[in-house]
């Protein structure tokens, strides 16, 4: 058995804000825990109870009473609704956490010095947008979006959207006109916020045709709004009375943000979460899970355009400091994130793994640096066992919290524990209140076997609806509760492991099929990581109608090597000999460039499909790519 990599000390577990918790379940609802486990067992056991003691513990504000903590449908839970009667505002939640004594957001830009937003400075500028909101007739339930980079004008933007109980949506400016147009269209967006120009490695983008475009192929919209143009600056600059936000509470199933699948096999779909449901999965995932408390500072590298950036404002609710850096994070070196995050003394970092994994193959070395984590958090893909040596070499003090969720619950179904060790490869726990198992193809849970990833009872920040779906909930159903009935399908292969650790091995619609036997595309890339020459690869299988399947791997590598026959065999003799003979591929072939949405997935599906003989435009939009221009290789490749 491995060592962990990371114990955690019995006088953290008795700080921890989960130690807290734990100790205000007990004493409410006479229960006593030994371990995480029976404390997760009884959070999915008494879900009701468990969701109540989150809405208690973190005091959330409610303006009307509940009649109920969780109305069931009569079968199943698709569609459950929680808290029935509960009124709420997010953003006054947000303001909650108002003080003088530290800033409430630290942003970098590539172009622009390090600067510290005040909570005055962030209140008076909501407020001046909420006034100008109101003038132009924006409502509850309306939909205002962003075509906005990652900056403190778009948090304040947000935060006077939701204020009005109005309804928000947001993109960055790298996504494609008809990629844009695809996805604010379905909400039908009375007010568009814009940055005509963005910054990245260096170089400046002029988004305005874009913009014009955009504006043009959004009927609804009434009005477009440029950050940092005059116009702006005098919107800002109108005086203001010295009063007090409006908070506009909604009912708690009501939505507060609509965010989108990656559209890579298709129109995208509006995902729609319930301001309720977010605000008490985020307190959980955050101050619970995370370990995120009042004066930390949190720092997420995201743009607007992931779900992670919605998560990292919820730092915020838990009276953290929001860290903002905006820009490529290689630009103008390889350390730019770790600079910026040793210059504001972050606490908390957070990127994907491909970027741990990116800067482990360029062998930074960061252990010099001033840089003291609580924890550093990995999401996207899975994080490989080597990027976890390498993070625990680098921050042997930090709790590495590997989470995976999703779009779809904008949070985390297994993330980190402060209770338990961290071993290398493997998720530290199931969250609490996450009823989640791994099912075989026969509908039976199995343990320390790879399975579909299933969840067996309802979570506050399950989806209320998809928007648009016809009112049928069609595409709802048909996402997540078609593959077994009455329980949530997320299309991921998980393994939960006898000592409760899991593991994700990608996504189950891109797993791979040898002899019958499945294999997690991440265990292809655990190996190919560990290859210093393998700059990146992508593998995929290959149904035939004989009933055999073909596994190609795409192989792209780094400057100065190319595919011979001795990287041929070493490829495969190492995937022989750390996993098995199933893991070798049929063929290796080298490409210029792996594919990737613009929240940086690779496109393993997308590239199944375009060589199963797919037309382009069914098997990918090239709007929600982050470099559209490698798919030409493989239409190319599929010719020959």
């Amino acid at each position: 058995m491995q060592k962990p990599l990371w114990i955690p000390s019995q006088e953290f577990i008795n700080k921890s804000e989960m130690k807290r918790f734990e100790n205000f379940v007990s004493e409410k609802y006479a229960q006593s825990f030994n371990s995480y486990h029976d404390f997760w067992l009884w959070s999915i056991d008494n879900l009701s109870d468990f969701w109540e003691a989150i809405f208690q513990f973190f005091q959330v504000i409610n303006h009307s009473s509940y009649s109920q903590v969780l109305a069931l449908p009569q079968e199943g839970f698709f569609k459950a609704k929680w808290f029935v009667g509960a009124e709420i505002s997010y953003t006054e939640h947000i303001f909650r956490n108002e003080n003088a004594d530290r800033p409430a957001i630290v942003f970098q830009a590539e172009s622009q010095l390090l600067r510290e937003v005040s909570w005055l400075e962030l209140k008076i500028q909501v407020l001046a947008i909420q006034k100008f909101l109101i003038e132009n007739g924006i409502t509850k339930g309306d939909r205002v979006v962003g075509y906005l980079t990652n900056s403190p004008e778009t948090i304040a933007i947000f935060l006077a959207v939701n204020s009005l109980g109005a309804i928000w949506s947001c993109c960055s400016p790298d996504f494609g006109t008809e990629s844009i147009i695809d996805r604010f269209s379905q909400v039908s967006p009375k007010v568009l916020f814009a940055n005509d120009v963005y910054q990245y490695n260096g170089k400046t983008f002029d988004k305005s045709k874009a913009i014009d475009e955009i504006s043009a192929g959004i009927n609804s919209l009434e009005d477009v709004v440029i950050v940092d143009s005059l116009r702006w600056k005098s919107l800002l600059a109108i005086p203001l009375d010295i009063e007090e936000l409006q908070f506009i509470s909604v009912a708690f199933n009501d939505p507060i943000w609509v965010l989108y699948s990656s559209g890579t096999t298709g129109k995208p779909k509006a995902i729609t979460h319930s301001t309720g449901g977010i605000l008490l999965e985020h307190f959980k995932a955050l101050a619970l899970h995370q370990n995120v408390i009042v004066g930390d500072r949190f720092f997420w590298y995201s743009t607007t355009g992931w779900m992670m950036w919605n998560y990292a404002i919820s730092s915020l609710l838990c009276g953290a400091t929001l860290c903002l850096y905006e820009g490529s994070p290689a630009f103008p070196n390889e350390t730019a994130l770790w600079d910026f995050s040793e210059k504001v003394g972050v606490d908390h970092f957070g990127g994907g793994a491909a970027y741990y994994i990116h800067s482990m193959k360029s062998g930074l070395n960061l252990r010099a640096k001033s840089l003291n984590f609580k924890t550093i958090g990995s999401t996207g893909s899975p994080l490989p066992i080597e990027a976890f040596y390498w993070l625990n070499g680098q921050f042997p003090n930090a709790q590495i919290v590997s989470l995976s969720g999703g779009t779809d619950v904008c949070s985390a179904f297994v993330a980190g524990c402060p209770y338990l060790p961290v071993n290398a490869g493997e998720i530290q726990c199931r969250t609490l209140g996450s009823a989640v198992f791994a099912y075989n193809d026969l509908g039976e849970v199995v343990t320390d076997e790879v399975g579909e990833l299933v969840i067996k009872k309802p979570m506050p920040s399950m989806p209320v609806f998809f928007w648009n779906d016809n009112q049928t909930d069609q595409k709802y159903f048909e996402s997540y509760f078609n593959n077994f009935k009455n329980l949530w399908s997320h299309g991921d292969w998980i393994k939960i492991g006898k000592n409760d650790g899991v593991t994700i091995f990608g996504r189950s619609d891109a797993t791979l099929n040898r002899g019958g036997v499945r294999i997690g595309t991440a265990e292809i890339y655990q190996v190919l990581d560990g290859i210093e020459e393998i700059k990146d690869s992508l593998v995929i299988c290959l149904d035939k109608e004989d009933g055999t399947a073909e596994m190609p791997l795409f192989v792209q590598f780094t400057e100065g090597f190319s595919l011979t026959e001795e990287f041929v065999k070493k490829i495969k003799t190492e995937l022989r000999t750390q996993f098995s003979p199933r893991h070798v591929p049929d063929r290796i072939y080298a490409v210029p460039e792996i594919p990737y949405t613009l929240s940086g997935k690779k496109m393993e599906i997308p590239v199944k499909r375009l060589m199963m003989g797919y037309e382009l435009e069914k098997a990918v939009t090239l709007d929600a790519m982050r470099n559209p221009e490698s798919i030409k290789w493989w239409l190319e490749f599929r010719e020959k």
